[in-house]
């Protein structure tokens, strides 16, 4: 048992300092922070208290609103971690997509259609909220699928593609789906704008009471788990992985060893899209009740910074995502120290930014290393 346990989650073969790996991104949020402080303390205000205002709010800090701030930050890193996730499936696959957004869009207004629809409606929730979460993820993986048909059979960049789509699903739907007079649309005389409201059984449960906290963040523990051991325990994940690495090169080296990569590339893409499309579902089922007629997006954007602050791998995306989540959980309190509530995005950007220089911020770390090594050696000689 110990040892499936080991080879469950280590790697038998480890490079000598792998342990640093793990600090680049700690360091990089450190580094952020130290930033953003100057940049408060040049306008005249208090860092120290901004930051106090901003985790106390977060849900991260136990305070007097700890529950229903912590609820909040599950909720909204659920939504991060789907689309964290998506866009790292596509990157260990040597893809760079960027189509999440549109595919959440996909899958909200999807978890919405068949939420109030008839007869699905009608059914119990044990039932109705599967069904929807399937069709929710098959119309998400049609919309990456999309993106990867054509990068597979014509050669067409995912970026140009995705971009395309990302556009063709926000005006499809925010443009004739859902206004006023669209097949989506609510009916006049119900007072309602958007779409209408999906039916009792297709809400999300309710996990912690006297909160908005729903069992999303569940599904994406277990999904976030899935990816990892279809990345890393299955032929389908080492097939990809190999193809990410050998990306630069066209995929030479993979093509040569039999691996069908036209195959994997659309396969890699419809799960990215899927991924995706989860997370829309989880704003109308657990948060909105429908899609609205405005609707706030960007998660899908958001994914990709996520993503880089995660390493793209699966459990460093779920703690990347709960970061992310606690910043804009706790953003509009900083407003009482007269900072803008955009500050939290601007902490993401800069954690971005050191991230983008991991290998500058690996090689100091490397050299601190190897110094302290040799301090150590050289005074056991003495």
């Amino acid at each position: 048992m110990k040892e499936f346990f080991y080879r469950l989650f280590m790697n038998r073969r480890r490079e000598k300092y792998w342990w640093i790996n793990l600090l680049v991104p700690l360091v990089s949020i450190f580094l952020a922070l130290i930033v953003g402080g100057i940049f408060i303390q040049s306008t005249g205000r208090n860092p120290f208290l901004a930051y106090r205002l901003l985790f106390n709010a977060s849900g991260l800090i136990p305070g007097p609103y700890w529950r229903s701030s912590f609820a909040e930050l599950l909720l909204s890193s659920s939504m991060f971690i789907a689309t964290g996730l998506s866009f790292a499936i596509a990157a260990k696959g040597g893809l760079f997509s960027i189509g999440a957004e549109g595919q959440f869009y996909v899958g909200a207004v999807v978890a919405a259609f068949f939420g109030y629809s008839k007869p699905f409606a009608g059914l119990p929730s044990i039932i109705h909220i599967p069904i929807i979460l399937i069709m929710v993820m098959l119309f998400g993986g049609f919309w990456g699928l999309i993106a990867g048909y054509l990068k597979a059979k014509r050669g067409i960049h995912e970026v140009i593609v995705t971009i395309m789509l990302n556009w063709i699903a926000f005006y499809l739907i925010q443009g004739w789906l859902v206004p006023t007079g669209g097949p989506m649309a609510a009916k006049v005389e119900t007072g309602v704008s958007g779409t209408p409201y999906i039916s009792p059984t297709a809400k999300l449960p309710i996990i912690l009471s006297n909160t908005r906290l729903n069992i999303s963040i569940f599904i994406m523990i277990a999904v976030s788990f899935l990816i990892w051991f279809l990345l890393y325990r299955t032929t389908f994940g080492y097939e990809a992985r190999a193809m990410g690495h050998t990306a630069i090169y066209n995929m030479e080296a993979p093509k040569v060893s039999g691996v069908n990569t036209s195959k994997r590339i659309m396969q890699i893409m419809f799960l990215s899209g899927a991924v995706a499309a989860l997370g829309g579902s989880f704003i109308v089922l657990g948060i909105l009740s429908q899609f609205p007629p405005v609707f706030e997006g960007g998660y899908g954007f958001d994914g990709i910074a996520v993503a880089l602050i995660g390493q793209n791998e699966p459990l460093g995306i779920f703690l990347s995502g709960i970061l992310i989540g606690a910043l804009r959980t706790g953003a509009t309190s900083v407003q009482i120290a007269r900072i803008p509530k955009t500050f939290p995005q601007i902490i993401e950007g800069l954690i971005v930014a050191f991230i983008a220089l991991h290998e500058l911020v690996r090689y100091l770390l490397l050299k601190l290393a190897k110094a302290k090594k040799s301090s150590v050696t050289e005074g056991s000689v003495e």
